[in-house]
């Protein structure tokens, strides 16, 4: 069984040529766990959702993940705009109060009974928690942990605690933007040193249109391809997806180039519609089809 841990979000989206989607299911734990749910039948999603979420929303998840994990508590539903300009930037603006995304993330104690033989987790919480929730990982058996950090936490200031915080995980996977703000450092070879320098036991740098590097502490780095989708529909948690379907790959093959090129076909799967949760029976075909193309011709 894979998990992701984090929060669920109904997007509002804007696109630049004002073009609306209202109210589809985002988050960053929701689009890891599809990309988990590209390659895998047992996907759990542990999250809480708040008082008003829409009841046909929860279903559409409860019939994709394992639906233990679906949290329920008197909290407001978080919803955000998206909002997007013309060169692909995009602005993440909550309409409940930000407080409510740091209290909607579970903790240890909301473990529910039913979640057993975990092999993979994406960890996408407020950076203190990561050792508390690692500890509790780890005394429920042998588990892969892939930590996905917020952005607001990588900042140079941080750079001591970062460090920390990797000797409690196996993977870490920022973007660039991110790896940049934290490390100091401009070009991807570059920031992928200055992390592994850090502590990281294996890094999945997200890159966007450039790809993925991915490395390992005292072994190899490689460039990943960006993978294009049939056609761009919504960018919004691409990256998200490529955690998911790294930690995956990681986990069933412990081979880094395998495991970045799952990554790729999890996000490029993720910008064909708006919203998590997609048609994964007629994707998955594609999905192997595409992997095996790239490994014959690798």
């Amino acid at each position: 069984m894979f998990l992701s841990i984090g929060v669920v979000i109904l997007d509002d989206i804007v696109l630049p040529d004002g073009q609306t989607q209202m109210g589809v299911l985002g988050g960053g734990a929701t689009h890891a766990a599809m990309g988990m749910r590209l390659w895998e039948d047992q996907v759990g999603l542990l999250v809480i959702l708040g008082e008003s979420f829409p009841l046909d929303l929860k279903a559409q998840l409860a019939q994709t993940f394992v639906p233990a994990g679906l949290l329920s508590r008197p909290y407001p539903t978080l919803r955000a705009w998206q909002l997007f300009e013309m060169d692909g930037t995009r602005h993440e603006i909550f309409r409940v109060d930000p407080q409510w995304v740091r209290r909607s993330v579970p903790l240890p104690q909301d473990w529910p009974s039913e979640f057993r033989k975990v092999e993979g987790v994406h960890l996408h919480c407020a950076p203190e928690d990561v050792p508390r929730w690692a500890s509790f990982l780890r005394s429920q058996g042998e588990v892969i942990l892939l930590w996905e950090p917020w952005d607001s936490f990588c900042v140079p200031q941080n750079r001591e605690q970062f460090a920390e915080y990797l000797t409690w995980v196996d993977i870490v996977s920022p973007n660039l933007g991110e790896a940049r703000a934290l490390t100091g450092q401009r070009e991807p070879q570059e920031v992928m040193m200055a992390l592994l320098t850090m502590g990281a036991k294996v890094v999945a740098l997200r890159m966007g249109e450039q790809g993925s590097l991915v490395g390992q502490l005292g072994g190899e780095v490689l460039a990943i391809p960006a993978i294009a989708p049939g056609h761009i529909v919504d960018v919004t948690g691409a990256g998200n997806a490529y955690c998911g379907g790294f930690v995956v790959g990681w986990v069933r093959f412990h081979d880094l180039y395998r495991a970045g090129l799952m990554g790729a076909i999890s996000a490029s799967m993720a910008l064909e519609q708006f919203g998590a949760v997609y048609d994964w029976r007629s994707a998955r075909p594609r999905a192997h089809k595409l992997i095996e193309q790239f490994l014959i011709s690798s």
